[in-house]
């Protein structure tokens, strides 16, 4: 007797959290599709057993299955072809997690001046191999989706590629590593191609002829150059991420040509925040002082055609152009949305509302430190709330990201800050600023409920829109985005 069957493509798997109930995940590549619950049916059947010519199935699911498959998330298969047996539906008890940015050490073997992990005195310590696998199972019970590591710095770890081992057993994808490129060899480099990984890497470099000074270790510079034309050559997506100081800011441009000439992916520039080694220094650099080093970088950017993406501290960020080789999004069918369809994006510049959640990162992706204790962001590590913050190293990361004193930082609303801060709410810049970040507004002001300081300074004095304005000339786009004073 013939019948139709189907299955779940290779990397495909069904999860589900408390408030997205039903989704399909390709764990390799992070994408997502968000399922109704006749999506679920369908995806559900693609286990090899079920035959979707029985009575069970009319034309509509068909018709999902058919979409299943010309979207390479299921194909045709003979009978008892089944999946495996971490692709079926997983369904967590907590909201979702897309992921965890996870300090696998305090170590490091730099002694950098803006550290706010207070390295490479270790304050946070390291966990045990056994500690780091039982936080893995955390992980995939909590359906974490991927991770990113940090440190310190990671690959002082001797077991880390046993760490990647265990993530990549439990389908959880490796998105990024943080590095100061030093210790980075190709060994490390094929180990991870082995386990099945590419994730983008994320390295420091503080500037020409500036590195050294911020890094607090002489000799460093050349070699984190080699390490990043390393990586390229083996195919790994790298961003620069440079601190920016009065001691540094007159680099900047002989290192737009030199990232420029690497041909890295992205480059990201920010100032420290006032926490950890960069308390009480005295060389940080003022607004007006970052933005007048960063128009001319926008400048040349823009003029060269925008050859990576960039971030310029709080003034701009900006991606590159966008074609079918990059990424471009494809018109998809009309009756996808039916029962099928992609996440919403976060948008660029956000609206900000009062019933707008205060921060969106920290509601899908906190942050664990190394002695396992999870912050929402690393902007709350070394300040006043970091010890009353969950460890899971006594609780599970499933049970405190439902309900711990974690989830009053997650779940805070903008209106929750407009109620201490009438003046944000009767401002006109409101809708763009948004009345800033919590954890700058903690650092600067020591109050977490204040508006945010800076973000007030970047919108107020009109940075923001100055910068924009300069993007949308040289793009040829209509109108400046920003309301308010220049």
């Amino acid at each position: 007797m013939s019948g139709r069957y189907a299955k779940l493509t290779r990397d495909w798997m069904l999860r589900g959290w408390s408030d997205m109930p039903r989704a399909l995940v390709n764990w390799a590549t992070g994408e997502q599709r968000v399922l109704k619950t006749m999506g679920l049916y369908v995806a559900e059947s693609c286990d090899g057993q079920t035959d979707f010519e029985s009575l069970a199935f009319l034309p509509n699911h068909q018709a999902m299955l058919d979409l299943l498959v010309a979207e390479g998330i299921a194909e045709e298969c003979q009978e008892g072809d089944s999946v495996e047996r971490w692709q079926r539906y997983r369904k967590a008890k907590n909201p979702r997690l897309t992921g965890i940015h996870w300090h696998v050490t305090g170590r490091c073997n730099l002694n950098c001046r803006h550290c706010y992990m207070q390295a490479p005195a270790g304050r946070y310590g390291q966990l045990p191999f056994d500690a780091m696998a039982r936080l893995v199972e955390q992980f995939e019970r909590a359906n974490v989706l991927e991770v990113s590591l940090t440190g310190g710095e990671p690959f002082l770890r001797r077991d880390l590629l046993n760490i990647l081992q265990l993530l990549a057993q439990r389908k959880i994808r490796l998105a990024q590593i943080f590095s100061n490129g030093l210790l980075i060899t190709d060994r490390h480099l094929a180990g991870i191609r082995k386990v099945g990984f590419s994730p983008a890497f994320q390295i420091s470099f503080d500037g020409v002829g500036a590195h050294d000074q911020m890094r607090g270790t002489r000799g460093t510079e050349e070699r984190v150059v080699g390490a990043i034309r390393r990586l390229r050559a083996a195919g790994f997506p790298v961003v620069v991420a440079t601190a920016i100081d009065q001691l540094n800011l007159a680099a900047l441009a002989d290192t737009y040509g030199l990232v420029r000439g690497l041909g890295v992916q992205g480059w990201r520039i920010s100032a420290p925040q006032e926490t950890g080694n960069w308390r009480g220094t005295t060389t940080a650099a003022a607004l007006d002082q970052q933005a007048d080093a960063c128009a001319p970088l926008l400048r040349r950017w823009l003029k060269d055609g925008r050859p990576f993406s960039i971030q310029l501290s709080g003034f701009y960020n900006g991606g590159r152009p966008r074609s079918p080789e990059s990424g471009r999004p494809v018109k998809r069918k009309p009756r996808a949305g039916r029962g099928l369809r992609r996440p919403a994006e976060v948008p660029d510049t956000p609206v900000h509302t009062p019933e707008s959640y205060d921060c969106g990162a920290c509601r899908e992706q906190p942050n664990l430190l190394p002695d396992g204790t999870l912050v929402p962001c690393p902007g709350y590590v070394d300040n006043v709330f970091q010890d009353r913050m969950p460890n899971l190293l006594r609780e599970d990361l499933s049970k405190v990201w439902r309900r711990s004193f974690l989830r009053r930082f997650v779940d805070m609303k903008k209106k929750d800050v407009l109620a201490k801060n009438p003046e944000c709410a009767a401002c006109e810049l409101f809708k763009d600023c948004g009345a800033g970040c919590r954890a700058s507004a903690l650092t600067e002001t020591g109050n977490l409920l204040a508006k945010d300081p800076v973000a007030c300074e970047l919108h107020k004095k009109g940075y923001k829109k100055r910068f924009r304005e300069m993007a949308d000339e040289a793009l040829g786009r209509p109108g400046p985005r920003f309301r308010g004073p220049t």
